[in-house]
């Protein structure tokens, strides 16, 4: 029994002593000089490291049991080795094999990092057994105008480009599938895509993972051949082309789109973006270090979903499987375990039997979180379980039950009515008022995520006299009431619907008094004093209660737990 214990003690040291802290020059000299391939995760003081990235480290080192694979935290703010990485915004891993850099990755990009950790590390291995020169990583953090040749400038000016129909979006995305890149049909590919009216803004290698295939190709799901599919494009790298229309003042997405369907050829061996929608998406999930941050309301909207596991899979797998929840990138924000009655499992599982036990449900957010969950969980026919590797029913579920051991909701209907069952909270419709800017209503967003608002629907719309009639009702026949109905009615305001336990206590405390003068006295960092010029001009309105806040967010948004 004690010789467990100690094993368990040593157990967690290793664990803890996984990512080395560097904070002086010494540190980091002393450690970037040792045998062996050391990954540093370089970060600032008022950003802390990069943590959605240390499971995955975890799991590495555990997979390869490499004494040479080793990872340190290293603070640029105190290191002047680092001086030239300080006032990045983005994660920053730097890849040193006995002194020299040899690679680095910019981004949280786990299967980016997973690929060229296993990569040098076996380059590492060979050269310490046979001999070797390290190729030193040229890793130049932006050359001054006057250092600056003619391929950087026109490196730069092509970034300008790439970023410009970025944030416009006009641009659309092809995949080139492994099959044609190992048959090397790539570059007649390409000059197939330049002769129909298109340049090519970027062109990279990129070896798509499982989840990332059927992310990407998700509205395959139901067509034959589908797993088929997905095992070709993770069989090796594909070519990811961010691709733009000749002359394109718009969007490029469906004029693609109509290109290869119409052509055999590159129907047989590209995939290319079906949506102007899935854009954004697809561009994070194929070239996460080229994506933008999001600027428009819709674009930001994160969404929560609901992970619901079954007594007899809870008692079995609990840790496994909200590890590989966090592993997908869901933000794991609360949890209740609760036993369910014979009606209730009817409700959420479509089977009067009831298992003994507690069920456990997890509230996630995630982008496109509803049906990446819901893809990440595989299908629901048990027959052909057995078939989706990769899947979270293939690895969890119990096969001896007939019902499914892991349910997530099927819509945004189902997640609203599944979160007031496990989560109650309070619904209420906030308006952004037309003289705001648009930073400072990104400000005002922003605050609200901080203290805990989920933001259910949200949109720019100009209020009519009728709408604000309702949603103002609190203030009829007040002398500013006339006022405010015109200032409403002038121009466009953003309207969320926000929701959260006891939200409208919470709201009273971040908003401050209704009028701003007032709010500057005796709440000085509420929304209001920051943001209000006076009573009518006062930045933001919300529902007076929980039970109006339903009656406004129907109004404005409709039935947000009715399934369309």
């Amino acid at each position: 029994m004690v010789f467990s214990n100690c094993k368990d003690m040593a157990r967690r040291r290793q664990e803890i002593a996984l990512q080395v802290e560097l904070e002086t020059q010494e540190e980091w000299n002393e450690a970037t000089n040792k045998e062996g391939l050391l990954v540093v995760d370089i970060y600032q003081q008022w950003a802390g490291p990069c943590k959605s990235v240390e499971g995955n480290f975890k799991r590495i080192k555990l997979e390869t049991g490499e004494k040479l694979l080793k990872f340190a935290l290293a603070k640029a703010d105190t290191i002047d080795s680092l001086e030239k990485y300080r006032g990045r915004c983005e994660p920053c891993f730097l890849f040193y094999a006995s002194g020299v850099l040899v690679d680095a990755v910019i981004g949280a990009n786990a299967p980016e990092l997973q690929r060229k950790i296993l990569l040098n590390l076996e380059q590492e291995k060979k050269i310490l057994k046979d001999g070797g020169e390290r190729r030193e990583f040229n890793f130049d953090h932006g050359a001054t105008d006057e250092e600056e040749d003619g391929d950087a400038a026109a490196n730069r000016q092509r970034s300008s480009s790439v970023a410009h129909a970025i944030s416009n979006h006009h641009y659309t995305l092809a995949v080139i599938r492994p099959d044609a890149y190992a048959d090397g049909k790539v570059e007649g590919i390409v000059d197939q895509i330049k002769a129909n009216g298109f340049k090519v803004l970027i062109q990279q290698e990129h070896h798509l993972n499982e989840n990332e295939a059927r992310e990407l190709h998700r509205y395959k799901m139901n067509q034959e051949g589908y797993e088929d599919h997905i095992a070709c494009m993770v069989s090796g790298p594909s070519i990811v082309l961010i691709l733009q229309k000749n002359e394109a003042k718009d969007a490029s997405v469906d004029d693609f789109r109509e290109l290869v369907d119409s052509d055999e050829s590159l129907k047989t061996f590209v995939d290319c973006t079906q949506s102007i929608d899935n854009l954004h998406d697809e561009l994070v999930l194929l070239l996460p270090n080229i994506a933008q941050r999001p600027h428009t309301p819709q674009e930001q909207l994160a969404e929560r979903t609901l992970a619901i596991i079954r007594p007899s899979a809870l008692k079995l797998f609990k840790d496994a499987i909200v590890s590989r929840i966090i592993e997908a990138g869901f933000e794991v924000t609360r949890q209740t375990e609760m036993h369910l009655t014979r009606e209730q499992a009817e409700e959420f599982y479509s089977t009067k039997k009831s298992e003994s036990g507690p069920s456990l449900a997890l509230y996630m957010i995630k982008k496109d979180a509803v049906q990446g969950f819901r893809t990440l969980l595989g299908p629901t026919e048990k027959n052909k379980i057995k078939e989706a590797s990769g899947t979270f029913r293939h690895e969890f579920d119990m096969v001896d039950i007939n019902v499914n051991s892991l349910h997530g909701p099927r819509s945004h209907a189902e997640v609203n009515r599944n979160v007031q069952f496990f989560f109650p909270e309070e619904r209420i419709l906030a308006i952004l008022k037309p003289n705001l800017t648009s930073q400072q209503r990104s400000d005002i967003v922003d605050a609200l995520k901080k203290a805990g608002f989920f933001i259910m629907a949200r949109k720019m719309d100009k209020l009519t006299g009728d709408q604000v009639a309702q949603v103002e009702k609190a203030h009829q026949g007040k002398d500013h009431y006339n006022e405010l109905l015109s200032y409403l009615t002038s121009g466009q305001s953003e309207l969320l619907a926000l929701a959260k336990e006891n939200a409208s206590q919470s709201l009273s405390q971040i908003l401050g008094p209704e009028d701003p003068a007032k709010a500057k006295e005796s709440a000085p960092n509420s929304l209001r004093a920051l943001y209000g010029k006076d009573l009518v001009h006062n930045a933001i309105d919300v529902s007076s209660d929980a039970e109006q806040g339903k009656q406004d967010i129907h109004l404005i948004f409709g039935d947000l737990e009715r399934d369309e």
